[in-house]
């Protein structure tokens, strides 16, 4: 089933820009998506074990990119957007082109602009600029390939900022808000054999962006990945692993969760979900093999099934030792006590066995007291604005395992799925972040009509990245308040993931003790010198550790 928001107002909020409007979404909190898939981890299916164990997710015949070169008409505001440019025989000979992805600012349209607290204009929220909120209308076409018959395919955003409407072959197919967390969409309905066409028109200001208030860049656009995936129409929607040691630290449950959803009007069935785990030699584990029936399915229906593997001594992950398996996930129909049945799709994940727990106010690491020698770092290129290539994320890495930096907290907001699969690989504890910074509008954590944004944010930061061995501390947020709306995140983030620690960098730095907010795992306070750390904490009856998430900043503001 769809998560649709929004749809109980008034006609008036369904319009994108260029059609006339009196309050549309983009101003409008209750509104900041229509038409999504429900948050999932990062999966591509595969057509066998081999290539799943690969994990080459863009190298799947089930993946295709939209990544390339597109029309592109950059308007001063919403009033001054191309109304139908997304209708096949709309004249755009005279537009330009961009890289997508990218951020128009870094290619020749409007200029860059670093801001630390608020937004470089004076309206009050939801309200966002008339007169100058840039707009950039984007179109390409592509062609579908012929083996995708009889599929179902979903349209993927890595990240938009800061708004966006989407169409495909003329027909609009929904809306998000969220600058810096994916996007995807259900097309299979909107396309046909052969040539297509996709149009988005992304807005620079929306009333999400008030919660986009970081210390950085203010860019615009496509700006990480798009693509296609295509799926069998009964698919594993979702999955969740997770690693819970013994006493010792030996032994390990391997817990698994998997949502299978029947995308046809016909029922499916029998389906059954076989697991296999490798070692990172590409040996299959015995304890790793199990076959699970899933019910029947209606049609469009989703069922849960949940298993435990007892996996003895497996090799542990941590930053100093980031030893990983591959699980590989079979989709198979049919009665495979006769015959086998029919493999309809493979997925794999890595999987790090590592526990994450406060012992006697300490931060541990499969039992182990851990140091976070830790960085804040930005998805900023020199060249590329927000466009990180995974090479530029690879050489950043490996300088921080050079100096003995063991942790990064990606302030803040969710970074490139990619990062994390680094961070996975190179051992590199991450304490992710979400994407909500109101900075100079605080009181929006207090506001009710906001709630239902944060926590969105959180779900599609949270159902992306569980399933890294990496992440080991969720953050609410960075300098958004201390209202409830922070707590409820909290508490929502906490029903998806139990398993890690959050922490939350609000406006409350000068004394988290006696203004705290009980919600979080981890006290955070911040440019504090260690003997006052000492003094607060040393003698504190509080259970909770300590984590300085910022104690010192060096920032730039010019271009000079």
């Amino acid at each position: 089933m769809k998560r649709v928001f929004g749809l109980a107002l008034t006609i008036s909020f369904c319009c994108a820009p260029g059609h006339a409007q009196l309050h549309p979404d983009y101003e409008n909190p209750k509104v900041f998506e229509r038409n999504q898939e429900a948050a999932h981890a990062t999966l591509m299916p595969f057509p066998n074990v081999p290539t799943a164990l690969k994990g080459e997710r863009k190298q799947s015949p089930y993946h295709l990119s939209l990544n390339g070169t597109w029309k592109f008409q950059w308007s001063e505001n919403p009033g001054l957007a191309p109304g139908d440019f997304y209708q096949r025989g709309y004249d755009r000979s005279d537009w330009s082109t961009i890289r997508v992805p990218s951020n128009w600012q870094m290619e020749g349209f409007g200029y860059p602009l670093f801001r630390n607290i608020g937004l470089p204009h004076p309206h009050l929220p939801p309200e966002v600029p008339k007169a100058f909120n840039p707009v950039g209308s984007y179109y390409r076409t592509f062609e579908l390939p012929e083996n995708w018959d009889q599929r179902q395919i979903f349209l993927h955003f890595e990240g938009v900022h800061s708004a966006s409407y989407v169409w495909v072959n003329g027909k609009e197919v929904g809306y998000n808000q969220g600058g810096m967390e994916p996007a995807e969409y259900d097309i299979t309905s909107y396309l046909k054999k052969g040539d297509n066409s996709i149009s988005v028109q992304v807005l620079r200001y929306s009333d999400g962006a008030y919660m986009e208030d970081q210390d950085t860049w203010r860019l615009s656009g496509i700006y990480r990945d798009v693509y296609l995936m295509a799926t069998p129409r009964s698919h594993i929607r979702d999955f969740y692993v997770r690693t819970v040691l013994d006493e010792s630290y030996t032994d390990a449950n391997l817990e698994l969760a998997f949502w299978v959803k029947n995308y046809s009007r016909q029922k499916a069935g029998p389906l059954f979900v076989q697991t296999s785990l490798f070692d990172a030699d590409g040996n299959a584990l015995d304890e790793g093999s199990a076959m699970l029936e899933v019910d029947a399915l209606a049609g469009g229906s989703e069922e849960q099934v949940e298993h435990s593997l007892n996996i003895s001594n497996p090799l542990k992950w941590s930053a100093e030792y980031p030893n990983l398996y591959t699980l590989v996930m079979e989709l198979v129909e049919g009665d495979v006590s006769l015959n086998g049945g029919k493999v309809l799709e493979v997925l794999s994940t890595r999987v790090g066995f590592r526990e994450v727990e406060v012992i006697d106010q300490a931060i541990c690491i499969n039992g182990v007291p851990v140091k976070f020698n830790g960085v804040n770092s930005h998805m900023m290129h020199p060249e590329t604005g927000h466009a990180m290539d995974v090479e530029t994320m690879r050489k950043d890495l490996y300088l921080m395992k050079q100096f003995n930096i063991n942790c990064v907290r990606t302030s803040h907001y969710p970074p490139n799925v990619e990062y994390l699969e680094l961070a996975d690989e190179l051992g590199i504890y991450v304490v992710d972040e979400t994407g909500d910074e109101a900075h100079a509008y605080i009181y929006l954590s207090s506001d009710p009509q906001w709630k239902d944004q944060y926590l969105d944010r959180m779900r599609k930061m949270v159902y992306r990245d569980r399933n890294h061995a990496s992440v080991v501390v969720w953050s609410a947020g960075n300098e958004s308040g201390p209202g409830d709306n922070i707590c409820a995140l909290i508490a929502g983030g906490k029903e998806i993931d139990p398993t890690r620690l959050w922490l939350y960098g609000g406006n409350r730095d000068e004394d988290p003790l006696t203004n705290p907010i009980r919600c979080e795992d981890i006290v955070g306070p911040r440019y504090l010198q260690p003997f006052r750390l000492e003094q607060r904490f040393g003698k504190s009856d509080d259970p909770r550790p300590s984590f300085m998430d910022e104690y010192i900043a060096a920032t730039g503001n010019s271009l000079g």
